[in-house]
């Protein structure tokens, strides 16, 4: 039995409140998360809304303590330790305090000892002065711009581009507050170990333009590494831009205990196919992991594509995708999202056997004017058993159906599927396979089967303006208090901007929990 994860939900009073709480119109964008002090201007500032959630019910039994803890502004040494500063008109012969700050941050990261903040100064800096990356080898270390988005890390020349601007490798550091511009063939930031595990690693209020991976782990020769590069990681409020292949790689890995918060990836391809290799999101092998609050687009490959165990996914949004938008290999649960506009094989991938839930969503026009699947579930592994829950969810107007394997258990309750192009919404794969559709038999026969329960008629829900990526509700629309909230395992309190869940009688169909009144 899965013991409930305790939930903790804390508003912050930011400006943008009240333009969230009537629901996004037509030309609405991401909100960006604003801790006082912290973003001036809207610099850099991730897609979180007004909400910050410590822990949220999921079905997915993450570890919530494994997570390195985020740390706030201002920040102050440990007992014992100092303040380095760091000035583009300091002296590296300078003793580096406050009134006499050094000029690099190499001397800065040569100086620094465990339980030291390196606090650097509006301006530009180069890296490469010593030939090489910034190298963070000291644990205990935080290295911080004075003010977010204040400082510009470069290559030191075009023959440096090749460089990875920041590579971490010890435990306990924080990275906070740069934008990290121009490392075209190398990465922003190398994290993690090959001979031992990295632990606790904080990257904060950054902003990576191009670069080839933006934040990549570290690479093992040869087979896959068997022991984890890294053990706690936390990225909270990253922007990433103009990355040719992954905007964060967890490669071989494996990556454990890594949680996202405030993610904003918008890739040049525009879900052209452009670039194959652009993934927003890919954590190859690990263990852990949570992404909550983020908005992925315009890449030439995957949005979110997890091959580990233990994964939950929140209020986010996918769209404008070459390929899949949210791919999980194993287990894994989707809450609150909204995944439009993708292509190739599936919108939602659910590669092998294993525990799945959609949960609260909203799945659209996935591969208009092809021949593919809404989201495929253990297709290439139909002999692998496994669960998959489809609660309070839509899929519209998508290219053709959900396949679900007949090797699954199926429940679907109270979701909506209208408008596929090939009149085929759901299809289980039994071996009498059964297939619902506006072209096929009626939500009954799923019923009838025992796929699930009190099934929605193939009914437009009423979006406010699709075509423009509104996927809100209209007033008096069928998809408002269509949902059920008695008896759902793990139904998180808050809806994709961070309001309370049910606002009218029952819960709102996809995201958007939308106000009584609008």
């Amino acid at each position: 039995m899965r013991v409930r994860v305790l939930w903790v939900v804390t508003l912050c009073l930011a400006a943008a409140w009240p333009a969230l709480a009537q629901g996004p119109g037509p030309d609405w964008q991401p909100v960006y998360l604003d801790e006082p002090g912290i973003c001036e201007g809207g610099l850099i500032c991730g897609p979180s809304g007004a909400l910050i959630v410590d822990t949220f019910p999921t079905i997915a039994d993450v570890d919530w303590a494994a997570f390195p803890t985020n740390p706030t502004r201002p920040y102050t040494p440990a007992p014992g330790g100092r303040f380095w500063f760091v000035a583009t008109d300091g002296d590296d012969a300078a003793p580096g305090d406050e009134s006499a700050p050094l000029r690099t941050l190499d001397r800065a990261v040569e100086l620094a000892r465990s339980g030291d903040v390196i606090l650097v100064r509006d301006g530009e800096y180069p890296i490469g002065l010593n030939d090489d990356s910034l190298i963070l080898d000291t644990p205990g270390v935080v290295l911080a711009a004075e003010h977010v988005g204040g400082v510009t890390l470069v290559p030191r020349s075009e023959e440096w581009a090749w460089l990875s601007a920041i590579v971490a490798r010890a435990d306990d550091l924080v990275i906070d507050g740069f934008v990290i511009r121009g490392f075209s063939r190398g990465y922003g930031i190398l994290f993690g170990r090959l001979e031992s595990p990295q632990h606790n690693l904080v990257l904060r209020h950054l902003r990576i333009e191009d670069a080839s991976d933006g934040i990549r782990s570290a690479i093992p020769e040869g087979a896959v590494n068997p022991q984890p590069v890294i053990e706690g990681l936390r990225l909270y409020d990253v922007a990433l831009r103009e990355i040719d292949t992954v905007g964060f790689n967890c490669g071989e890995g494996p990556c454990d205990d890594v949680r996202i918060d405030s993610l904003s990836i918008a890739m040049p391809t525009s879900g052209s196919g452009e670039n194959s290799y652009s993934d927003g999101v890919a954590i190859e092998n690990g263990d852990n992991t949570v992404v909550f609050s983020a908005e992925i687009s315009g890449l030439g490959s995957d949005g979110l594509d997890f091959k580990g165990t233990r994964v939950a996914v929140a209020n986010v949004i996918v769209h404008d995708v070459a390929r899949n938008g949210i791919k999980f290999w194993q287990d894994g649960d989707v809450i609150n999202a909204l995944v439009y506009n993708t292509g190739a094989d599936a919108a939602i991938v659910f590669d092998g056997g294993g525990s799945y839930r959609i949960l609260n969503s909203v799945i659209a026009r996935h591969a208009v004017g092809e021949s593919a699947y809404a989201g495929t579930i253990a297709y290439d592994h139909p002999d692998e058993p496994g669960t998959l829950a489809v609660i309070n969810s839509i899929f519209y107007q998508n290219a053709g159906a959900l396949w679900v394997s007949g090797a699954f258990a199926l429940d679907v309750q109270y979701s909506l599927f209208y408008g596929s192009s090939n009149g085929e919404e759901l299809i289980w794969a039994l071996p009498e396979a059964i297939a619902v559709g506006e072209g096929e038999a009626p939500v009954e026969t799923l019923e009838a089967a025992g796929g699930g329960c009190c099934l929605l008629p193939f009914t437009d829900p009423g979006f406010a303006a699709p075509d423009q990526g509104d996927y809100t509700l209209l007033p008096g629309a069928y998809g408002r208090d269509r949902g059920v909230s008695d008896g759902v395992e793990a139904l998180p309190p808050f809806d994709l901007l961070g309001r309370p869940r049910i606002a009218g009688g029952e819960i709102d169909l996809g995201p958007y929990e939308m106000p009584v009144d609008g």
